[in-house]
């Protein structure tokens, strides 16, 4: 049960991460109370996006201790889960969960790899630093993470714009929002395997 990591961010903010390994079965072995999430994705075709789902909802019941919560989304695509305020997010052999009772929240997990060079004019501005792969995840990254926070300002890439910053396994990076014309902020992770960031307010 590779459960990565539990932590308090703050009092009211947790966030959970979790390496998928098991396989549908397994996920539902782990947990049976699952059996309600499979039926909700049991549409889904890939079998890599139904391991993310329950992996979500194992990460949901660990953070929570309540196995009978549901995920449902608004019409912007953001999760809406009963009494919290949250935020998945899912790629290639991970899963991220944050929750909060009382403030808006934000996560984006991407899996380290060179794919993301190939698209690098369809999020990085000329005035940002595209130099190498690791400014390219997290800048991918942590445009990911303030578009789910400012969801309903549907905010595009050019529209914000990542200030310099010190490559660090870990830090804090401003990004100006564009749209609205104020400062923001962003919490980042990058190891080998992933680059993790994420927003509390």
């Amino acid at each position: 049960m590779p459960l990565i990591s539990i932590e308090k961010i703050e009092t009211d903010v947790t966030l959970g991460l979790w390496q998928i390994t098991e396989s549908v079965d397994e996920f539902l072995k782990l947990n049976p109370n699952l059996d309600f999430a499979y039926n909700s994705i049991s549409l889904y075709r890939s079998e890599a996006r139904k391991r993310e789902s329950l992996a979500i909802y194992t990460l949901l019941y660990k953070l929570t201790g309540n196995s009978k919560l549901q995920i449902e989304h608004n019409s912007n695509g953001k999760p809406i889960v009963d009494g919290l305020n949250v935020s998945i997010s899912h790629t290639k052999g991970y899963a991220a969960l944050i929750i909060s009772k009382t403030k808006n929240v934000a996560v984006d997990i991407e899996y380290v790899s060179s794919r993301i060079s190939k698209i690098v004019d369809k999020f990085i501005r000329k005035d940002e630093d595209a130099s190498c792969l690791e400014y390219q995840l997290i800048n991918w990254s942590t445009k990911e993470a303030v578009y789910k926070f400012y969801s309903e300002q549907n905010l595009q890439y050019f529209e914000m714009r990542l200030k310099p910053y010190d490559m660090r396994p870990y830090g804090i990076i401003e990004v100006e929002n564009l749209k609205k014309e104020f400062l923001t902020h962003v919490n980042y992770r990058i190891n080998k395997y992933y680059v993790l960031t994420y927003m509390n307010d």
